[in-house]
């Protein structure tokens, strides 16, 4: 399993070179890019490892793809692979089982051969082994090609372990089912039998320019699915000389389920990508990059290959691990001093609270005076003043008048006296602007006023005598009222 967002494959084909890009986030995986491009003839070998060289670097910036993630397929004819039954017994040494048996399974001897192998299913006492094999000499053809692109490849496929790996993690198991992987790219044949969920058998051929359809019928033979007590199978085409009007007459044999395009239901390709099955083992090449898949071959030599993947999945763990304890111990170091200093505030709180209350105390007290003082100003300003009252009733009261008490709440005035005339003090006080519905709050009544002349003055009414100077007294009738009437508030003024 590889825990890079990204993935690219090089599938190197006889006359082609194809390029896929995928990329993963949230779970899925989507078919980014692909590029299938013609090459020259090996013969011209420097030219066409000049135009490979190019292609890749322009596909690489086009993209900004690491070179450190690049997955590759070597063409299949350059291969030799088996399909191996061993012993139980040799699993605990199946590396040097099979090193030691090269000459058994190839024409070369061991030193010449890089191989590896996947164990498909294990029994009691046997082991059933798919296991590929090429010259040393020819994979380093590959190898120094990329390295003077500066690339270094993580893993080396061929193209049936690719569309076998991207078929099994799309369909599924697929248990009880017969299926045949078709894979038609001139100027050979392919073709993969997975039985019961298991793969069982492969068959690299050369294709045939005329009477293909029956040829394959024979080689269907050939892999156990053409004979009458064999259950149908379902044919999947794909390739890139492959088209859906291939093969009219399968579709009708007893021994044919139907032709169907590969399935592609988990790789979703982005927008403008067209006909992703046509390249569909070279989008196997990079998926293991991407996710773990059934069948894990890698004939790159083991001296070379990257060992961050032979660590990885402990090293990411460790990595998570700790990574885990650093935020725990982040968080838990935020938590503490955020509960400190709540502490400290708390404790300031409560050392300040007695002073904090008794400013609170004092702006109440505050907020009292001041809506008193306010209603004393509203008051104050629409009150007469009592100078301009005096000064009014003065004016307008004749000499005669004799007031001996007033009562003034500043909305209302009463005056109490003698005059000789009462009822001639309302038409006096009600012409006044000052004043308004001024009547008598009590009945007039008539009193007898004594006087004493000042000396020298005997009989003139209005001035006071002396005690003692024998001045005779004078009496004189008087009319004693009580007056009230109101204040017109917007007269007033100081």
């Amino acid at each position: 399993m590889a825990f890079f967002n990204s993935s690219f494959g090089i599938d190197f084909r006889q006359n082609r070179i194809i390029f896929t890009l995928l990329k993963k986030s949230f779970g899925k995986i989507r078919l980014s890019d692909y590029q299938i491009h013609s090459l020259l003839p090996e013969e011209q070998k420097e030219e066409r490892e000049a135009q490979v060289i190019g292609l890749i670097n322009t596909f690489i910036s086009k993209h900004l793809i690491s070179k450190d993630h690049v997955y590759i397929s070597i063409p299949r004819e350059k291969v030799v692979a088996r399909f191996i039954k061993l012993p139980a017994a040799t699993k605990e040494n199946l590396r040097k089982v099979l090193e030691y048996e090269i000459p058994k399974y190839t024409p070369f001897e061991k030193g010449e051969i890089s191989f590896d192998y996947h164990i498909l299913r294990e029994e009691k006492d046997w082991l059933h082994l798919f296991a590929a094999f090429v010259q040393k000499v020819e994979l380093d053809r590959y190898l120094q090609l990329l390295k003077r692109i500066g690339i270094r490849p993580v893993s080396i496929q061929i193209p049936s372990t690719a569309a076998v790996n991207l078929f099994f993690h799309n369909a599924g198991d697929k248990e009880g089912e017969s299926i045949v992987l078709l894979d038609v790219t001139d100027p050979f044949l392919e073709m993969n039998l997975i039985q019961g969920g298991n793969w069982k058998e492969s068959f690299h051929l050369p294709s045939p320019q005329e009477d293909k359809e029956s040829k394959i019928l024979n080689t269907f033979q050939r892999l156990g699915v053409g004979g009458d007590s064999s259950p149908k199978s379902t044919l999947f085409v794909f390739g890139l000389d492959a088209n859906e009007k291939m093969f009219p007459s399968l579709r009708e044999t007893d021994q044919i389920k139907g032709v169907f395009p590969p399935p592609l239901n988990r790789i979703e390709a982005e927008k403008g990508v067209l006909r992703p099955d046509k390249v569909f083992p070279s989008i196997g090449v990079p998926l293991k990059g991407l996710t773990k898949t059934r069948v894990d071959l890698n004939l790159l030599p083991v001296e070379l290959r990257k060992k961050v993947r032979q660590i990885g999945k402990p090293l990411f763990i460790v990595l998570a691990a700790l990574a885990i304890l650093m935020s725990i111990s982040w968080g838990l170091g935020i938590f503490l001093r955020y509960r400190n200093s709540l502490e400290e505030v708390n404790a300031e709180i409560k050392k300040r609270r007695p002073e904090v209350e008794t400013v609170e105390k004092l702006q109440r007290k505050k907020d009292e005076l001041g809506k008193e003082i306010s209603e004393i100003n509203k008051i104050k300003s629409g009150e007469v003043s009592k100078i301009l009252v005096l000064e009014e009733l003065t004016k307008l009261l004749p000499a005669n008048v004799w007031i001996w008490n007033l009562k003034y709440n500043g909305k209302e005035i009463e005056i109490s006296g003698y005059a000789d005339s009462a009822s001639d003090l309302l038409p006096l006080l009600d012409k006044s602007d000052l004043f308004e519905k001024v009547e008598f709050s009590a009945p007039v009544t008539k009193e007898r006023e004594r006087r004493i002349g000042l000396p020298g003055t005997p009989g003139i009414p209005g001035t006071p005598g002396t005690p003692g100077t024998g001045t005779p007294a004078v009496e004189k009738e008087k009319e004693r009222f009580k007056i009230k009437m109101r204040l017109e508030g917007r007269k007033a003024g100081p």
